[in-house]
């Protein structure tokens, strides 16, 4: 007589599962004069699907977002890439300010199928003293701006280099600079879209010490001209008006960061619209339930009728948890739409440390969040828009993250690509040396199915090919729990195709879970496992 036994598992419900634990760090501090960084995946909401016909396979979208590469500078040691990363397409300039002895200095990448690679080095023209060129940029087509804050000697406000693309090849085209400029202005952030530019100088003094102010910057054939100079309505002293600065078209936003005051004043942001030449403020932003200390402003993005506004010392879910404002314009009346909290939210994250907006998708940095027992690794999180509702879709950490990283400081969205910062990432390329993660969106479904072995069904429903795609299914339970089999692997997935893979055969009897994971997305199913018992007789 021949005994076969046939393991046939049937997987009967899955959810969408996520337990993290974050200890308390230490608050976000204020920048003074001398800017300074901070010194020292992925996951739904539970949405449990229970199926009825246990043949049905089990499907759900991937939150989509998955690391494809690490980029560090070339001999790196303590050149800090964290003050800006900036992409347009399949360009990207990397600021790295403490580069050659705080001179600074840009790498500039491209984009070539799916790899990035280092296409030039940028320096000034006029390289000085402890100038940290490259503390902020900004980037759109073949033009771009590089901030140098000139800080430290304070011999100057402050300084815009503009660089031109011809071909392959940037160079420099032109410095821009305040008319009035006087040192320590902290003339050095600036914005661009098309012809043109505002640049903040957010120590200003014309309105009371270090108050703020904006300068707009137009481009005629090859040479930009100062237009305007902006001020908010109720400037003063101390506020630092143009903390950070962002433009569309005719809009721009732009906040405050009192540090002076910040146990008074929770902060602002300022919206400015252009009628033909001429510059008005149209709106003043605060959170509604902002508090003195909540460093709202510290960081904006704009979009067309929306603005983001980050507040990582905001309380709600711990002291300096963090959170971002969403803000809708109708007509010329801005109104909040929604404050965005995370799901993991703890004491001493920072979410709103560093945001990036792009249509319906905000990419949320939380710099100083843990990951496991983890402390200072940090985060990001990709929040999307369906109708007026904005859902948290993803939480993002770097595949190779240590104590002190900072991973989400800063972060940069462009389509289906974000460009994510570890502004210290100590054993990197050498102490503080910094490093920048690319992250890709892919447009993955999974399923999980039974019959012999368990199987997860992962689709690329995206038009480009994912490659290097981390999977692992884990399975346990049966009567006397004697059944513990876990199989992973990586796999790559051209697009538009669906790949399978699978624990292969299993034995055993009894109620069953699965686990699998898919580019760090993790389901769990349940299920029953069976023994289908033949007899042959001769």
């Amino acid at each position: 007589m021949l005994v076969l036994a046939t393991a046939v598992p049937a997987a009967i419900s899955v959810e969408n599962r996520a337990t993290y634990t974050i200890d308390a760090g230490h608050p976000l501090t204020r920048r003074t004069k001398l800017p300074a960084a901070i010194p020292g995946v992925e996951s739904f909401q539970d949405n449990g699907i229970n199926l009825r016909n246990p043949s049905r396979p089990l499907t759900s979208m991937l939150g989509d977002w998955i690391e494809t590469q690490k980029i560090t500078i070339p001999n790196g040691a303590k050149k800090l890439p964290r003050y800006d990363v900036t992409i347009d397409g399949d360009t990207a300039f990397i600021g790295a300010p403490f580069d050659d002895g705080s001179n600074g200095s840009v790498y500039v990448y491209t984009r070539t199928g799916a790899t990035w690679t280092q296409q030039q080095k940028l320096t000034p023209s006029d390289p000085g003293v402890n100038d940290l060129f490259g503390i902020r940029i900004a980037l759109q087509g073949d033009t771009a701006l590089i901030g140098a804050a000139d800080e430290i000697s304070q011999d100057g406000p402050g300084a815009v280099y503009v660089f031109a693309r011809t071909g392959t090849i940037w160079a420099e085209q032109q410095i821009l600079t305040p008319l009035d400029g006087n040192p320590s202005d902290g003339f050095y952030c600036p914005t661009l879209d098309g012809d043109t530019a505002i640049v903040s100088a957010c120590y200003d003094d014309d309105m009371g010490a270090d108050a703020g102010a904006l300068y707009v910057f137009t481009h005629t054939d090859s040479t930009w001209t100062q237009q305007a100079k902006l001020y908010a309505a109720d400037a003063a002293a101390g506020e630092l008006f143009g903390w950070e600065v962002s433009l569309d078209g005719d809009t721009a936003l732009s906040s405050t960061y009192d540090w002076w005051n910040d146990t008074v004043t929770p902060g602002a942001a300022y919206i400015f619209t252009r009628t033909g030449t001429t510059w008005t403020q149209q709106a003043k932003l605060v959170g509604s339930d902002t508090v003195p200390g909540d460093t709202f402003g510290i960081a904006v993005a704009l979009d067309g009728d929306t603005a983001l506004v980050g507040a990582p010392n905001d309380k709600d879910q711990g002291t300096y948890s963090g959170s971002a404002f969403v803000f809708t314009r109708t007509g010329t009346t801005w109104t909040q739409q929604a404050k965005l909290l995370h799901s993991n939210g703890n004491a001493y994250d920072w979410l709103g440390c560093s945001v990036s907006l792009e249509g319906d998708t905000a990419l949320i940095g939380a710099a100083n969040e843990e990951e496991g027992s983890v402390d200072t690794q940090g985060a990001a999180y990709v929040f999307t828009r369906t109708g007026t509702t904005w859902t948290e879709q993803q939480r993002l950490i770097s595949s190779d993250g240590q104590r002190y990283d900072y991973f989400g400081w800063p972060v940069c969205l462009d389509g289906d690509t974000a460009f994510i910062g570890a502004c210290v990432a100590i054993y990197a390329q050498g102490p503080n040396s910094g490093s920048i993660y690319v992250f890709t969106k892919t447009d993955l479904t999974f399923s999980i199915t039974g019959g012999l072995g368990v199987k997860a069904v992962i689709t690329n429903e995206g038009t480009s090919d994912a490659d290097g795609i981390p999977w692992q299914i884990h399975v346990e339970g049966g009567i006397f729990t004697m059944m513990n089999k876990t199989k992973n692997g990586t796999i790559d997935i051209p697009a538009g195709e669906s790949k399978t893979v699978s624990t292969g055969m299993l034995l055993g009897l009894g109620s069953i879970s699965i686990i699998a994971r898919v580019a760090g997305i993790g389901k769990t199913a349940t299920g029953t496992q069976l023994i289908i018992f033949s007899m042959v007789k001769k």
